[in-house]
């Protein structure tokens, strides 16, 4: 199945009994819409984490967004160990 790039905003409290939420946007690859709102919830340690909103992204400023999985290749960024695909 073809994935593609998912741009999630999301909602969460930072510290438990905090009267205003924090906001965060997070990346994540999936096939659907529904897993990334999933797995981006898992990117975040926050207090009642939902999604404010979801946007997929195929191009930027005319440049068509292409995914390659490389073998053998690590990130430099860090996620939360709680993410998986």
């Amino acid at each position: 199945m073809e994935k593609h790039l998912y741009a999630i905003l999301l909602g969460g409290k930072l510290r438990a009994n905090h009267l205003m939420e924090d906001h965060h946007l997070v990346f994540v690859i999936a096939e659907n819409e529904p897993k990334a709102r999933k797995l981006a919830k898992h990117k975040w340690q926050a207090e009642e984490v939902h999604v404010d909103g979801t946007q997929r992204i195929d191009q930027v400023d005319g440049f068509k967004i292409k995914l390659e999985k490389q073998e053998g290749e690590t990130s430099k960024l860090s996620t939360n160990s709680k993410y998986s695909l």
